[in-house]
């Protein structure tokens, strides 16, 4: 047993490495899980401060006793995401028995307002293997040094009121020294306080709640998985789905995301074939329904992510409750289904795909005006400028070609024109791409009056003069 004078006080020299390090880790398992905190934020405590809390508590074996030598809160919008965090933790950290509490709830009642979960872990499960703790690295040192690392999850209102409430009455010397009666009217305010702070907890629910659950559900959105006809002659073969092939179409959509481990590709693989696709080509059949902006705008966490989990997050999108059913088991998580349903969540209800409208006289009127996705918009562009105004108005080195011979990269697809004519077009285009190409070809064929519309923007008009502005009418 270990007192206060034999205490090592050089492992304070890399404990705030330590803090770093689970500060990472939970920012990481907020994001991977779709949890969106207001802050995260891991300190170690000062020598100062842990010799003040053994002269007042006198533990025998402070090293062990003290568990909040390096603690971490997580701050969380709701109630809703505090809880989510709550079980984050527990399904990935060894807590310490009796040690998942909320001491507020402890509290007498006229001293009641304080609402905050504690937890103390003393490392990963047993078997839990993230390879986030790194195997030498001070967060682990941490660990098999002292007895536990304490987590604190409260809400935004909650962190309201515990902050005023410690400078003012906590460790307040005015409240320490106004009479006993000033004392319980101060006390009867923070209760006030605590019960406006709750009612202000339940209606950031609500507002989650129909955040979560808006009335038009993305189920009447999605858009089934085409499945690809044979190749016609010059088109490019089914390309069967490996590490290679999937790290490839990655790398182009998610270009600026990271790489991921080899171990990440092979999950990916998984995931895409859960879904019952094994080619390329069917994987960016589905993935061309999905607008890549807009998903990863709304599962944003502020925290970078591998390209194997915007892959994930847009399967999910475009396959929605089906995909959470068929992955649940993927990989190592116990908790995988239930973190997809909040990352669901985040998504259900709010994408849209097919955004594109194809307006003005130049569209015949055997063509529907839409909806399209992006790239499904330019390839019919791109058909109808080469049929009125030829097709070397169209043609676009790597991108557009009257031969099969595009970079492997762009996965052509055919368009057939009148008689045996066609053009190929690339289908690896993202939303910014598809809109800058379909502006280019119209600045190319113009005047024709040929709009294309996202929502109530034109982003592309064969008349107009060459900027977006907003649709008048169709």
């Amino acid at each position: 047993m270990s007192s206060i004078e034999n205490v090592d006080y050089t492992n304070w020299d890399w404990l705030p490495r330590a803090a770093n390090e689970v500060e990472s880790y939970v920012l990481r398992l907020l994001a991977e899980s779709g949890v969106e905190p207001h802050d995260v934020s891991a300190r170690a405590k000062s020598i100062a401060s842990f010799q003040r809390k053994q002269l007042a508590k006198q533990y025998p074996d402070p090293i062990g006793q003290i568990t909040d030598i390096v603690a971490i809160r997580i701050i969380t919008y709701s109630n809703t995401d505090r809880d989510r965090a709550r079980e984050l933790i527990r399904s990935r950290f060894a807590v310490l028995p009796g040690e998942d509490r909320n001491p507020g709830e402890e509290k007498p009642p006229h001293l009641r307002g304080y609402d905050c979960l504690h937890i103390v872990v003393s490392g990963e499960t047993d078997d839990y293997d993230s390879d986030w703790v790194v195997s030498g690295g001070d967060l682990e040192r941490y660990f098999t040094t002292f007895g536990g690392l304490e987590i604190q999850i409260r809400t935004v209102a909650g962190h309201a009121w515990a902050e005023f409430e410690h400078a003012r009455r906590y460790k307040g010397a005015q409240y320490k020294a106004i009479s006993e009666q000033d004392q319980g009217t101060i006390d009867q305010l923070f209760g006030a306080a605590s019960d406006a702070r709750r009612a202000l907890d339940e209606t950031f629910v609500a507002i989650d709640r129909i955040l979560a659950r808006p009335t038009v559900d993305i189920e009447s959105a999605h858009i089934e998985t085409r499945v690809e006809p044979d190749p016609g002659p010059g088109e490019v073969a089914s390309t069967a789905l490996d590490a290679v092939t999937l790290s490839q179409l990655m790398k182009t959509r998610f270009p600026n995301d990271a790489d991921g481990s080899d171990k990440g590709v092979d999950f990916g693989i998984e995931l895409v074939r859960a879904t019952g696709i094994d080619t390329v080509e069917a994987l960016e059949a589905a993935l061309e329904d999905v607008d890549s902006d807009q998903v990863r705008a709304l599962m944003e966490s502020g925290v970078s992510v591998t390209r194997v989990r915007r892959l994930d997050d847009e399967l999910l999108a475009h396959f929605g409750q089906d995909y959470i059913n068929k992955t649940q088991h993927t990989g190592y998580g116990k908790h995988r289904a239930l973190q997809l349903e909040w990352r669901y969540d985040r998504l259900r209800g709010k994408t849209r795909y097919r955004t594109y409208l194809l307006l003005g006289e130049a569209r015949p009127t055997e063509l529907e005006a839409g909806p399209y996705t992006a790239v499904g918009a330019l390839r019919e562009v791109a058909r109808l400028l080469a049929h009125a105004r030829g097709v070397d108005t169209v043609l676009t080195p790597g991108l557009i070609a009257s031969e099969p011979n595009l970079p492997p990269g762009a996965r052509a697809k055919k368009i057939a024109l009148e008689g045996d004519a066609a053009i190929w077009v690339a289908s690896n285009l993202n939303r910014e791409a598809s809109e800058q190409l379909m502006l280019q070809l119209l600045d190319r064929a113009r005047p024709v009056d040929l709009r294309i519309a996202r929502g109530d923007v034109v982003v592309a008009d064969g008349q107009a003069a060459r900027h977006r502005q907003q649709v008048d009418g169709h």
